[in-house]
């Protein structure tokens, strides 16, 4: 099978490196910049590296695409992908706006092919595992989604052309949608200090279920030290959270359960499983959807709207 990865940046070397490991695959580049696309054509084996990524599409032929450039190309080098009936893998945002997202949504319902969002979480054992505990209802019904995902204050200088709702409450945003399997109906938002993603982002969310969202995200720590990520759902039968790294704790009415993190989840391995099961499928099986994205892209521009 012959992937192209379109990106050589963090998220794109991860995919080389995962997809170098998982082996069965010819890999190509397409990267802008000479000195990046060196460097990894000097560390993976890539069967053609270019600059650019549509011209590279024709001479490599590949039977799918993974889209890792800045969130600006993703859209449009999808929209070529699938016009073109070639699989694709877009990482988040997968749209900088809803409207481009429907012309995706249609896109995809258009294409002999699909489009697999990268919302990465869904491919995570513990949060799967966070995902059946409610479906289930072993909590009962659910009342509030509690999150937090704190990063380093670097990110306000790497990703200046994102808001930071669309780069990291994302996640949280399409986890709430997930566990909660409905969309996003009140939204209040806070942002402080205003005007500068070095800043703290806090979301009150009422969905159309009625669960209360409570998002919060930071910019803020000096260092890359950073609290890990939590999430903590509360029903009317119990609770259970999660802290990425220290595994789940449940709360019902047979008592309190821990189950423990397992060291050899890899989210992004499983994420690219599935996305190659899709390809020799022809169709594809992830647990998220072209319209999960775009629900979850409604919500963050609500969200982004309500700091104004």
């Amino acid at each position: 099978m012959k992937i192209l990865v379109a990106g050589g940046g963090a998220f794109g070397r991860e995919h080389l490196k995962t997809l170098t490991a998982m082996g069965g695959v010819t890999l190509a580049l397409a990267e802008p910049r000479p000195a990046a696309r060196e460097q990894l054509a000097a560390s993976f084996p890539l069967a053609l590296t270019a600059h650019d990524p549509v011209g590279i599409l024709d001479r490599f032929a590949p039977d799918g695409l993974i889209i890792a450039t800045p969130a600006a190309a993703h859209a449009p080098l999808a929209l070529t992908a699938l016009e073109r009936g070639i699989p694709v893998l877009v990482e988040k945002p997968v749209a900088p706006d809803a409207a481009t997202m429907r012309q995706l949504c249609a896109a995809a319902e258009r294409s002999p092919t699909f489009l697999q969002p990268g919302h990465i979480l869904r491919f995570s054992a513990p949060h799967r595992q966070v995902h059946a505990i409610v479906a289930q209802g072993q909590i009962g019904d659910l009342l509030r989604i509690t999150s937090r995902r704190y990063r380093d204050s670097s990110h306000a200088d790497r990703y200046r052309d994102v808001d930071p709702v669309f780069t990291t409450m994302v996640h949280d945003i399409d986890l709430a949608l997930w566990f909660d399997g409905a969309t996003a109906s009140e939204v209040r938002a806070m942002r402080r200090p205003r005007g500068d993603n070095r800043s703290l982002t806090a979301a009150d969310v009422v969905s159309s279920r009625g669960t209360a969202w409570q998002l919060s995200l930071a910019w803020l720590h000096p260092s890359l030290e950073c609290p890990p990520d939590r999430v903590e759902l509360i029903g009317t039968a119990g609770s259970v959270e999660l802290e990425v790294g220290r595994g789940i704790e449940l709360y019902t009415g047979e008592g309190h359960r821990h189950i423990p993190s397992d060291a050899s989840d890899d989210p992004l391995r499983t994420e690219l499983e599935t996305f190659l099961a899709g390809i020799r499928a022809g169709r594809s099986a992830a647990p998220v959807t072209p319209d999960d994205a775009l629900q979850g892209i409604v919500a963050a521009e609500r969200i982004v709207a309500a700091l104004a």
